[in-house]
């Protein structure tokens, strides 16, 4: 097996069809795109999602909370708490233990969600601390609409933030050649922008109808799965994907897509053509670059490069495992 996430036919096949027993308290269960649970407990709905952090060293802490809190935005639902299992190798140091509680308390506050419980355990099963998290969150009402051919896919921010600070942060001396400080700090500062919560509560409000948070296979990976989450094939036009100059410039060196790049950081939102113009501009407002990257259609799902049609298959493994 390579890393990575497991083929769509893998999952259908050998997990979502074994999960047959079902509970009508649980109103979305596992998917391919879906990235949380909702649960109607005759009151608010309860939000879940679990996520492990696997592809990082630094800020793992920080990742793990902001991976599972977008998770629970992409739902348009507010995080409450969270869970955090810490795995430790044997031989870790207790300052390496009290960074990762550090960053998680650090950013538990700024998502406002508490760290309400957990696990921890030393063991020999693995060579470096590993998180894993389950995050609850709630809304108040069902929000989610049936996405049609026509719909239009809007993305927040840019690609590969998150693989970004992961190169600048873990592979520091695969580009020290390549990159000046001031661009190795700036890659390093797109962390600060992994929470999607902001946009997604503008989205909601402006008529999203789904939303999904772009992680693992990056922008095209992530398009991929929000249309087969809709049941609507897309078209992304990657040439309207902003890429930061800095990204551009350590992925042509390394050889990876940017596009194909861990992204956690930025949101893709489907939403009626007739509500994009508004949504875009709210977002805009609150200093959040948005722009129409897509749209969804009846013809199979593609992506246009360059003037270039080709399929958008299920996503192959993220460009971070090539490092």
């Amino acid at each position: 097996m390579k890393s990575g996430k497991f083929e769509d036919s893998f999952l259908t096949e050998h997990i979502f069809n074994k999960i047959t027993h079902k509970r009508s308290e649980v109103l979305q269960g596992s998917g391919t795109g879906i990235d949380s649970a909702v649960l109607d407990l005759e009151g608010d709905l309860l939000v879940v999602t679990t996520d492990p952090v696997t592809a990082a060293a630094a800020n793992m802490g920080r990742l793990c909370v902001h991976i599972c809190c977008n998770d629970i935005a992409a739902e348009g639902a507010e995080p409450v708490a969270i869970f955090v299992t810490m795995l430790v190798p044997l031989d870790a140091d207790v300052e390496d233990i009290q960074t990762v509680i550090e960053d998680l308390h650090a950013a538990c506050a700024e998502t406002n969600i508490q760290l309400a419980g957990g696990h921890t355990e030393k063991t020999e099963a693995v060579r470096r601390i590993i998180l894993s998290a389950t995050a609850i969150g709630r809304k108040t009402e069902k929000n989610r609409q049936a996405v049609k051919p026509g719909d239009v896919l809007i993305m927040t921010k840019g690609a590969a933030y998150e693989g970004s600070s992961i190169i600048a942060s873990d592979f520091r001396e695969k580009i020290s050649s390549i990159a000046e400080e001031s661009q190795i700090a700036f890659l390093k500062s797109l962390l600060e922008q992994i929470s999607v919560l902001p946009e997604s509560r503008i989205a909601v409000k402006c008529g999203a109808k789904r939303m999904h948070d772009i992680t693992e296979g990056g922008v095209l990976g992530a398009a991929w799965e929000i249309s087969r989450a809709a049941g609507c094939n897309v078209e992304v036009w990657c040439d309207e994907i902003f890429i930061h100059p800095e990204t551009t410039l350590i992925c042509d060196s390394l050889g990876l897509d940017p596009l194909r790049l861990i992204s956690s950081g930025s949101l893709l939102i489907a939403c009626a053509a007739e509500d994009a113009t508004e949504m875009i501009q709210k977002l805009d407002e609150a200093g959040i670059r948005a722009r129409q990257i897509g749209v969804f259609t009846t013809e199979k799902s593609s992506y246009v490069q360059k003037g270039i049609k080709q399929i958008l298959n299920e996503p192959a493994e993220d460009e971070i495992y090539k490092l």
